[in-house]
């Protein structure tokens, strides 16, 4: 029994920890803009959602045979052409998802170097954020998963100090304004900061090493725990600093306003900040190496390089609009993803070799209607870029 409870709280923290990333202080940005009820409701469409993608996803990769990732799935059961569209998606995702934490984490290590007195050039604080990074991925997964608790636990204690704070000094006015001219600003960033598909390979992973079997416990559990989690702790954290900034529009990066208002807690932000992001950057890292080294059957030293270099290089070309990045990624790239997915799960269940732990059955008109879901969420973000 105690095995089965550390599994469960290992496994949802992997999930957990991973999707309480970068994407979490996006949210009062879009959310101050657009408004709280808009807000609310994409949040739950994005829970939903990634709940649904998380949970297919997972199956297909039980029943296949091997060590594979999204684009090892769609060779098999999408062919050559579902192959190139996956390499596509994934190569654009993950160097995004890893960019967009180095955006992130780069400006909270600029930040604290500067609290503590010791002010250094966001170029430093970049490479400084990076180098940690690079050496935590090395590591492998169970460090991973014990950076993963560790960050949830300090993550989660954050939240709960911004809830306690800020819930108090809401008004009634915030939680009803529209800001209809942006209404749909806040679906792509929930999407991304909800969904963590690099976790999920990683978490059977987790399993295979520690001797778990599928079918020992309720294997759909973490992964329904694992999104949940972060929605609850997403919707008390945007609460809290929605009562904390009074109603004023919030950076994605709010630990310099919050040092005007209240410096400890903008020191305490900064520092778990960093955590936080940086053991998402681990897990994300290790996945695009894995997915390289087992989807491309390239060798160690590319899978490596590409992980590593590729988005220190997106940064020093210039691409640093933090909304702008994970906004892309979540309505554009994530919808693609999903949709992938989709389609690889049908084929799984038709022709997946091995047994899973669990079967996802949705009627065929619900796959269509989620579907279109995406792809209306694609054009509106793309129309809203350009």
């Amino acid at each position: 029994m105690s095995k089965k409870i550390g599994t469960y709280i290992t496994s949802s923290a992997i999930l957990a920890g991973t999707i309480l990333g970068v994407g979490i202080f996006g949210l009062p940005n879009v959310i101050s803009r657009a408004g709280f009820l808009p807000g609310i409701i994409f949040l739950v469409i994005a829970c939903l959602l990634n709940i649904w993608a998380h949970l297919i996803y997972g199956e297909a990769l039980m029943r296949t045979d091997g060590d594979l990732r999204g684009p090892g799935l769609a060779k098999i059961y999408l062919g050559k052409k579902g192959f190139i569209v996956s390499i596509v998606e994934s190569a654009i995702s993950s160097s995004g998802v890893m960019l967009a934490y180095l955006i992130l984490g780069s400006q909270f290590t600029h930040n604290f170097f500067h609290i503590l007195g010791w002010p250094i050039s966001l170029l430093s604080a970049t490479m400084i954020f990076w180098f940690l990074g690079v050496v935590g991925m090395s590591f492998g997964i169970k460090f991973v998963g014990i950076s993963e608790i560790i960050g949830l636990v300090l993550i989660t204690i954050l939240i709960f100090v911004f809830f306690g704070i800020g819930l108090p000094s809401i008004e009634a006015s915030q939680l009803t304004e529209i800001n209809f001219s942006e209404f749909f600003l806040p679906y792509g960033i929930l999407l991304f900061a909800l969904s963590s598909f690099s976790a999920i390979p990683e978490i059977l992973s987790y399993f295979k090493k520690n001797k778990v079997s599928f079918f020992d416990i309720n294997f759909k559990l973490p992964f329904i725990i694992g999104t949940i989690i972060p929605a609850i702790l997403s919707l008390f954290f945007i609460l809290g600093i929605l009562g904390i900034f009074n109603g004023s529009i919030i950076a994605a990066n709010p630990v310099p306003d919050l040092l005007a208002i209240n410096p400890t807690l903008g020191l305490f932000t900064s520092i778990l900040g960093i955590v936080l992001i940086i053991t998402s950057f681990f897990i994300n890292g290790l996945n695009i190496k894995n997915t390289i080294i087992f989807d491309f059957k390239a060798s160690k030293i590319f899978g490596w390089s590409f992980a590593i270099f590729l988005p220190l290089i997106l940064y020093l070309l210039g691409i640093s609009d933090f909304i702008a990045v994970i906004g892309f990624l979540g309505a554009v790239m994530l919808g693609i993803k999903i949709i992938l997915l989709v389609m690889i799960h049908h084929q799984s269940q038709k022709f997946g070799k091995s047994k899973p732990g669990f079967s996802i059955r949705l009627p065929l008109w619900l796959k269509v209607v989620l579907t279109a879901v995406l792809l209306a969420g694609i054009i509106t973000e793309i129309i809203y870029i350009f």
